[in-house]
């Protein structure tokens, strides 16, 4: 497991460098996710929002109801997400890019609704790896640390990125 935020002197560092690392560690079992290439041209904003969030739990519904973005850009911070993703399309980190994350969720995993494939993506860390991305690095425990209002904050504020309004 790399190290973030405790130490361990036998871990790999968390760094640019670590996904290839890791990805040559693991190619074997690691489960990939669509190609970005291959996802559907559909834009969050051409779903209605029983597409958008199809197959969440109605506690997380309910949760959403309430969501603040903000407040997900903040746990973003605090809980180091922000050490391995960019919302910057050019940047390379060990982490796939947040970038337009919200349109990129749109039909990543065929017949899950993105709203599940981000959340999912937050709890079960490793069940949706981005291709040309290690498997392990995020924190396993984000379904037990993370409350299911932050979860939903945390949700909401991935949602929101949908790349420049120009596009």
């Amino acid at each position: 497991r790399p190290a973030a935020c405790t130490p361990n002197a036998t871990s790999p560092i968390i760094s640019p460098e670590l996904g290839p690392q890791l990805i040559a560690a693991q190619l074997e079992s690691a489960v990939e996710a669509v190609p970005e290439d291959e996802v559907a041209v559909a834009l969050l904003a051409d779903l209605s929002d029983d597409e958008i969030f199809a197959g969440l739990s109605d506690e997380m519904m309910t949760a959403l109801g309430e969501a603040d973005p903000s407040n997900g850009e903040t746990l973003a911070l605090v809980n180091g997400c922000i050490g391995c993703h960019s919302l910057d399309p050019e940047a390379v980190m060990t982490g796939p890019t947040w970038y337009n994350i919200g349109n990129t969720a749109v039909g990543r995993i065929e017949g899950m609704s993105p709203a599940v494939y981000l959340h999912n993506s937050i709890i079960a860390t490793n069940d949706f790896v981005v291709q040309d991305y290690p498997q392990g690095v995020m924190p396993q425990n984000y379904g037990e640390t993370l409350s299911v209002d932050d979860q939903a904050d945390l949700l909401a504020y991935l949602l929101q990125q949908q790349g420049d309004a120009a596009e």
